[in-house]
């Protein structure tokens, strides 16, 4: 007999507060026309995770994975408790739709736990590219209604071996953002132009990078290092930027050194020195771009930079992982008023009716290079098994526990 199923829970004033909860082992309903029933398997966890809880109330995050109504109280009261999600594989248990047949798997954002999900679907233009059409979560970024059709996850690993798998679950969304933000916000090819945030004015002079010094704040996130990977293995020599400079703490500096992809590494209180260095330098333009900096380090920085009469721009692609209350996120977002924010799915969205099918089989190319290489030079994956190592991990990471060398993935 199969265990009850297991679901990880959060209190959504205070995300580092979590529980696993078993539900009662109640049978399935009929799986509607359209649809599949699907089971996570292979999920990922970055900071990223505590992202989609902390932003949860603002973007719509805890309305993806709603709790399951024969949830057991207190867990039964949306208001205090909700689930977020996690980018991985799951089986399909079953389908409803012809040309998917049971045991394939898909790809996408994917409930936290053992409990099936039923998702309706549609089939797109491109083939193995799914559209989630249910109604409660058609206000969420197109991004995480798309999913991807795989072969079974036996036959994947068979054919590339668990730790392909184990980077598009760890990797996937973080290495799209950093991938589009290089190629579609700070494009060479005209037609793949768009301003970071996918609305606004955006020149080919914004996007340009040549001759430009570009500092990572977070640089030892996996997003950054995926950013800069983008930028020095999937955009042409001729349009690549200067210099990158990676902006990390002392903790993280042997890894984002290790990585081989800066060209120099700074600690958060090398501000005023490095500022110095580029001012003397006299570069043809400053990009920061704020991949998650601790708190404070963001204004620091930009006053160092952005004094030295050189053309400034700011780009916030990620947030800091200090746990914060809904009402402290909500003002820290007000805060930054009109500054240009990365809107991750926007500029997928781009590519994908810019170029179509070809811009994703470049991006296939592009990820499987950058999986068979390894994935982030220095990141190595540790797998784990089971919804207690998922909750154990989640308390690391609130409590800032987990190295940037460590990358986890989890068979659920």
């Amino acid at each position: 007999m199969a265990p009850s199923p297991v679901i990880h829970v959060l209190e959504r004033e205070d995300y580092s507060k979590h529980h696993l909860v078993t539900l009662p082992d109640d049978p399935l309903p009929p799986l509607a026309p359209s649809s599949l029933r699907i089971q996570s398997k292979i999920l990922g966890l970055t900071t990223n995770n505590l992202t989609y809880a902390r932003m949860g109330h603002l973007m719509g995050w805890w309305d993806l994975h709603l709790l399951p109504p024969n949830a057991p109280a207190p867990f039964n009261d949306a208001q205090k408790y909700g689930r977020i999600a996690a980018w991985g594989y799951a089986t399909i248990l079953s389908s409803t739709v012809p040309e998917i047949p049971a045991g394939k798997t898909v790809y996408g954002f994917l409930p936290i736990g053992t409990l099936p999900l039923d998702i309706t679907v549609e089939l797109t233009d491109v083939k193995d590219r799914l559209k989630i059409t249910n109604p409660h979560r058609q206000h969420l970024w197109v991004i995480y209604n798309r999913m991807n059709l795989h072969d079974p996850l036996a036959d994947l690993e068979a054919a590339h071996g668990r730790d392909f798998q184990g980077w598009d679950a760890l990797m996937w969304g973080l290495f799209a953002t950093g991938y589009n933000l290089s190629k579609c916000a700070f494009a060479w090819d005209d037609k793949l132009l768009i301003h970071p945030s996918g609305k606004g004015d955006w020149s080919k002079e914004d996007a340009d990078l040549r001759g430009a010094t570009v500092v990572c704040l977070a640089g030892s996130g996996k997003t950054g290092m995926g950013f800069v990977y983008s930028l020095r293995k999937c955009r042409p020599q001729e349009y690549q930027p200067e210099k990158v400079i990676g902006v990390c703490s002392a903790m993280s500096t042997n890894t984002v050194e290790g990585s081989g992809l800066y060209d120099k590494v700074v600690l958060y209180d090398e501000e005023r020195e490095t500022g110095e260095e580029i001012g003397k330098s006299g570069g043809r333009r400053i990009v920061l771009v704020d991949f998650g900096a601790r708190q404070g380090m963001t204004t620091k920085w930009t006053q160092a930079l952005e004094g030295l009469g050189i053309p400034f721009t700011l780009v916030f692609v990620g947030a800091s992982p200090v746990v914060l209350k809904p009402e402290e996120v909500t003002k820290v977002v007000m805060a930054m008023g009109e500054r240009i924010v990365c809107n991750a799915s926007e500029l997928r969205e781009k590519g994908i009716e810019s170029g179509g099918a070809a811009y994703l089989e470049e991006w296939d190319r592009d990820l499987a290079e950058f999986k068979n290489n390894g994935g982030i030079p220095g990141v190595e994956l540790k797998w784990a098994d089971g919804m207690e190592a998922w909750s154990e991990a989640w308390g690391k990471y609130c409590r800032d526990e987990v190295p940037a060398s460590t990358g986890l993935v989890f068979n659920i």
